[in-house]
């Protein structure tokens, strides 16, 4: 009977150790591979689209680093959970997103987020969303999710509505708007009235 204690012991020993060997190695597996923030420069979308019309140039150029700061910034207007104060972009409400970097991919936009999970596990996230113009905003909308290679479902993501504040339309109106490499490329058709 006592050996049968003792094969016990060391089986139950043996099984929390492979658990325990087990666990870390997964969450050192899906844990962040580099540091994010939420950190963003405002931009002034409408002022860069106002020096634009003031040099008579019919285009608006925004680069990879402004579609990040944009994000981040609506990011921290709209999508902030009233109650802890966390970033949420559409998530479970138990992820809290700790930090982000969006590229731009033509007319895909690629998420890296870094979250945690009831404020213990933290991993890395990938998201992938197609990139739509639906004047005067930029729809993102979610194609693919996964945590490493595993494929996690759309279903948790939501579509995401970043506006542009662009000059009124009496004054510019948007005639085509271009998804490409790392840059948006917005034309403009210029509207001057003359006043007699």
């Amino acid at each position: 009977m006592r050996k049968f204690f003792k094969r016990l012991l060391t089986t139950i020993i043996v099984l929390a150790l492979l658990l325990g060997g087990a666990s870390w190695w997964l969450l050192s597996y899906i844990a962040p591979e580099e540091q994010l923030d939420l950190g963003y420069e405002a931009i002034d979308v409408k002022e860069k689209a106002l020096n634009m019309i003031k040099s008579l140039k019919p285009e608006l150029i925004l680069t990879e680093a402004d579609i990040n700061h944009l994000i981040k910034m609506h990011m921290n207007d709209d999508y902030v959970d009233s109650v802890s104060g966390d970033a949420v972009m559409g998530l479970d409400k138990d992820i809290r997103i700790d930090g982000a970097r969006f590229e731009l991919e033509e007319d895909k936009l690629i998420a890296r987020l870094n979250v945690t999970y009831k404020d213990r596990i933290h991993a890395g996230l990938d998201a992938v969303y197609s990139l739509e113009w639906q004047s005067p905003n930029i729809v993102l909308r979610p194609q693919a999710l996964s945590l490493k290679k595993l494929k996690l479902p759309v279903s948790m993501l939501d579509t995401i509505i970043v506006p542009l504040d662009l000059p009124a339309s009496d004054v510019v109106t948007v005639t085509d708007v271009q998804f490409l490499l790392d840059q948006i490329k917005i034309r403009f058709k210029l509207q001057i009235k003359l006043q007699l």
